[in-house]
């Protein structure tokens, strides 16, 4: 998250702010190791498999939350496709966040038709029905602080994904676009939903739902990522597993 003009927002967005940039999900053990050891080719393909997994959804979520934002809630409904419109390539099929993923996961032998099989493992899982939870079951504000939440934290991952990736002989430069390309997008989708909440919430309840749905939800996102590195990491019993 960058922090350019962040003195001119409302004290408890920028209390918040600060608070997301440092929680311990942004630089959890997953990220640490990911980037600094090299995964077996069957481990990386499990990673990929679940992150895959995840986005896809994840993209169907944010979609119902823009669905529920209510139609006088202009500033946030702009800024909700703006991110929308960024995840789905800016108007080009071929740019779509989804397509480069996939695009990423063939260079490991996981073509679409195996990606579609993948059956989601419980941090996945649970981390999805989360965000179900709060950006289509909980009142508004709540989702809002969930939403800011996600894009607030998603930023630092790619700091550690893009250059561990960066490691393995079987990757060109080009098949981590979708990598490259989110260590800064990121960035901007923070910024965008940092002033939409701050132009949307009107009083300190409004500010305390808005923190109360985004500490859960980076809450949440840390036990994703405990969860994966349990499932992706090599136990110690198979450390023979050729690379």
């Amino acid at each position: 998250m960058t922090t350019h003009g962040i003195t001119t927002r409302h004290p408890a967005l920028v209390s918040l702010s600060r608070e997301l940039a440092h929680h311990p999900v942004n630089r959890n053990e997953f990220f640490q190791r990911f980037r600094t050891e090299r995964l077996p080719r069957p481990r990386l393909q499990r990673f990929i498999e679940q992150y895959q997994y995840f986005c896809k959804h994840f993209v169907k979520v944010l979609e119902g939350l823009l669905y529920r934002t209510p139609l006088d809630q202009l500033d946030m409904r702009i800024e909700l496709t703006r991110t929308l419109y960024s995840e789905l390539g800016n108007g080009n099929p071929e740019q779509a966040h989804l397509t480069m993923l996939n695009r990423f996961a063939a260079r490991l032998d996981l073509d679409e038709a195996r990606l579609k099989r993948t059956e989601p493992v419980a941090c996945v899982r649970d981390y999805l029905r989360t965000l179900h939870a709060l950006f289509l079951e909980s009142d508004y504000q709540t989702a809002l602080g969930a939403e800011l939440a996600v894009e607030i934290t998603a930023a630092s991952e790619f700091q550690y994904l893009y250059p561990g990736l960066q490691q393995y002989a079987w990757f060109r430069e080009e098949d981590l676009a979708f990598f490259k390309l989110h260590v800064e997008e990121e960035l901007c989708h923070g910024d965008w939903l940092l002033d939409a909440v701050e132009r949307t919430a009107r009083s300190a309840e409004d500010y305390d739902l808005v923190t109360g749905g985004a500490r859960r939800t980076a809450d949440a996102w840390q036990a994703f990522w405990l969860g994966l590195q349990a499932e992706v990491f090599v136990p110690a019993d198979h450390q023979g597993e050729t690379p």
